[in-house]
C-alpha cells in the first residue's frame, strides 16, 4: 500500500475505527481505576481539572518582604555578563516583580487560556494541560448521561471533520523551564485542529507533586509520562521536547515504540558514531573537537555545534555539576530566597536564550513572561525538586544508558536546530541513533525555542508530525496494519 493511498483512506476508516474503539473501552472502565469507587471522580487516578494556585496563602506577602529585605552584592567594574547575572538587570528585574508584577492577574489569565487537569499516576499527582474538543465530544454518552470515565480511551480519534489525520502530542518541558514555556505554541496548535495536546508539569515541577523516594530520573519520567498518556486514551502518540524534555522524548521512543511513534527535539545529545559501525566517522568526530574547522569543511552548523559543546562545558556547565551532586543544599538558598532565586534563573534564561542579557530591546520574551516562568517555581515551592532531576538522571546513569540505545528505526525523528541551541551535534553523529527524517535549522533563536519563536516553533512541528510517513505510521498502528 503506497503512503498516498493509507493517508487517503484514513477519513473512510475513522468511523469504523471509532465504533471498534468504543468495543474495547468498557475494558477500561472495569479496571481498577474505578474499582471501589461509588463515585468514580473519587478515584485520585481520575483525570479531574484543576485550578492552579499558589501553594501558600501568605505567597505575595512574604514574597513582598523579602525582595524589600534582599542585599544585592557589589560586582566588579565592567564585568557585564561573565561573572554570571549583571547586578543592574536584576535590580531591574526585581523592582519590577515588586512593584509591577501581578501574580494574581497571571493566575487567572492561566486559568482562562487553559485547560488545567491533573491525574495520580505512580502515586504522584501530574499536572497537564490538555486540549483536546475530540475528548469533550466523547464526554457524554448518546443519551447525553456523563459517561463513567471519559478519559480512558473514548478520547481517541483518527480525523478531524475534515479528515484530516489528528495525532495525540506530547510536549515535554525541561529546567528551567515548565508547561508555560509551550503556552503561546499550544494557542497556535490549538488553531491548527490537527492535535490532541497534553502538556504535563514533569513531576517535582510547578503543580506536580515532587516525588518522596529516589531514582526519578529520565527514564522513571519517561514511565510516568507513558502511563499518563495511556490512562488518558491515548495508545499512540507523538512527543516532542528540548533540554530534558528532548531525553525524556528520545527515552519514550526508545522504551515503548508501539506507543510513541514519532518524535520531534530540539535539542540533541549524542555520542560520537560507534566505531566498531563507522570507523572513519568515529575518528572524524574525535578529531573534530580539536579541529572543527578542518573536519567539518564544508559543514558550518557542524563546527558552530562541536564550539558550542566546548563552550558549554567550559563556561555553562557549572549549574549542571552542582545541581547534579548537591541539590538540596542549593534548594535551601534558592527556595529562601526570592532573590537569589531570580539571580539563578534569569541568568540560565537570559545566556541561553538568542539575545544580549544587558539589552532588554533583544529578549526574545517579555520581562513578564520571564517572571512568570520564575513565579511558578517560586509560588509552588519547587525549584528544589525540579533540580532533582539533574542528580537522579546522574546517580542512576539513565544518560549513559540512553546515549548507547540506538532508537528503533521505525520511529521517525525531526530535529529542529536553533542558532544558539546550548547542546547540539553533527548530523551524522545523530544518524547513528535515531532515524532522523527531517532536519532543519533556524537563523536566530536559542535554548528556549518554544518560548522564543514560538511561530517558528509551531510551524516546524506541525509541518514534521504532518509529513505523509509520519502519518501513514499512526494510521497503521492504529488500524492494526504494516506497512
Amino acid at each position: 500500500m503506497t503512503q498516498p493511498s493509507l493517508i487517503h483512506s484514513t477519513a473512510s476508516l475513522a468511523e469504523g475505527y471509532v465504533a471498534i474503539n468504543e468495543k474495547t473501552t468498557e475494558v477500561h472502565e472495569k479496571d481498577d481505576h474505578t474499582v471501589g469507587y461509588d463515585n468514580p471522580e473519587d478515584n485520585p487516578t481520575y483525570p479531574r481539572r484543576l485550578l492552579l494556585e499558589s501553594h501558600r496563602a501568605s505567597i505575595l506577602s512574604d514574597l513582598q518582604q523579602r525582595l524589600v529585605s534582599s542585599q544585592i552584592p557589589e560586582q566588579l567594574e565592567e564585568s557585564g555578563w561573565a561573572y554570571g547575572t549583571e547586578r543592574h538587570v536584576l535590580k531591574d528585574l526585581a523592582r519590577e516583580w515588586l512593584h509591577e508584577y501581578n501574580w494574581e492577574e497571571e493566575l487567572a489569565t492561566l486559568n482562562d487560556d487553559f485547560d488545567h487537569w491533573t491525574c495520580e499516576i505512580d502515586g504522584i499527582n501530574i499536572h497537564y494541560v490538555r486540549h483536546d474538543p475530540w475528548a469533550e465530544e466523547n464526554a457524554t454518552s448518546a443519551s447525553g448521561e456523563i459517561r463513567e470515565n471519559p478519559f480512558a480511551g473514548k478520547a481517541y480519534r483518527m480525523a478531524n471533520d475534515q479528515g484530516e489525520v489528528i495525532l495525540p502530542l506530547l510536549l515535554i518541558h525541561g529546567w528551567p523551564g515548565s508547561w508555560y514555556e509551550f503556552a503561546k505554541a499550544i494557542k497556535l496548535l490549538r488553531k491548527r485542529g490537527r492535535f490532541q495536546i497534553i502538556a504535563p508539569s514533569l513531576p517535582g515541577f510547578g503543580w506536580s507533586d515532587a516525588p518522596k523516594t529516589k531514582g526519578w530520573g529520565v527514564k522513571r519520567m519517561a514511565e510516568t509520562l507513558h502511563k499518563l498518556m495511556l490512562r488518558l486514551g491515548y495508545t499512540h502518540y507523538a512527543a516532542q521536547g528540548g533540554d530534558w524534555g528532548a531525553l525524556i522524548s528520545r527515552t519514550l521512543a526508545t522504551l515503548y515504540p508501539d506507543n510513541c511513534l514519532a518524535i520531534h527535539i530540539n535539542m540533541l545529545p549524542c555520542l560520537p558514531p560507534r566505531p566498531l559501525d563507522q570507523p572513519l566517522g568515529f575518528l572524524k568526530a574525535i578529531a573534530g573537537f580539536a579541529l572543527p574547522g578542518a573536519f567539518y569543511r564544508n559543514d558550518p552548523r557542524a563546527q558552530e555545534s562541536l564550539r558550542g559543546l566546548v563552550h558549554y562545558a567550559r563556561q555553562e556547565g557549572g549549574y549542571f555539576l552542582l545541581q547534579s551532586t548537591k541539590p538540596q543544599t542549593l534548594g535551601y538558598a534558592l527556595q529562601d530566597s526570592p532573590m537569589g532565586l531570580l539571580a539563578w534563573l534569569s541568568e540560565k534564561y537570559l545566556s541561553w536564550a538568542d539575545c544580549d542579557p544587558l539589552d532588554k530591546q533583544s529578549w526574545p520574551f517579555t520581562s513578564k513572561e520571564l517572571l512568570t516562568q520564575i513565579m511558578i517555581y517560586h509560588s509552588t515551592d519547587s525549584i528544589t525538586s525540579s533540580m532533582r532531576i539533574y542528580y537522579e538522571t546522574y546517580a542512576n546513569r539513565d544518560t549513559e544508558w540512553l546515549l548507547a540505545q540506538v532508537v528503533p528505526s521505525r520511529i521517525p525523528v525531526g530535529v529542529g536546530i536553533w542558532k544558539k541551541e546550548l547542546f547540539m551535534v553533527p548530523r551524522h553523529w545523530a544518524e547513528s541513533y535515531l532515524n532522523v527524517v527531517s532536519w532543519n535549522e533556524f537563523p536566530k533563536g536559542g535554548h528556549f525555542a518554544a518560548f522564543e519563536r514560538p511561530e517558528e516553533f509551531e510551524h516546524e512541528i506541525v509541518s514534521f508530525f504532518t509529513r505523509e510517513d509520519v502519518l501513514d505510521a499512526f494510521t497503521a498502528k492504529r488500524m492494526g496494519w504494516k506497512i
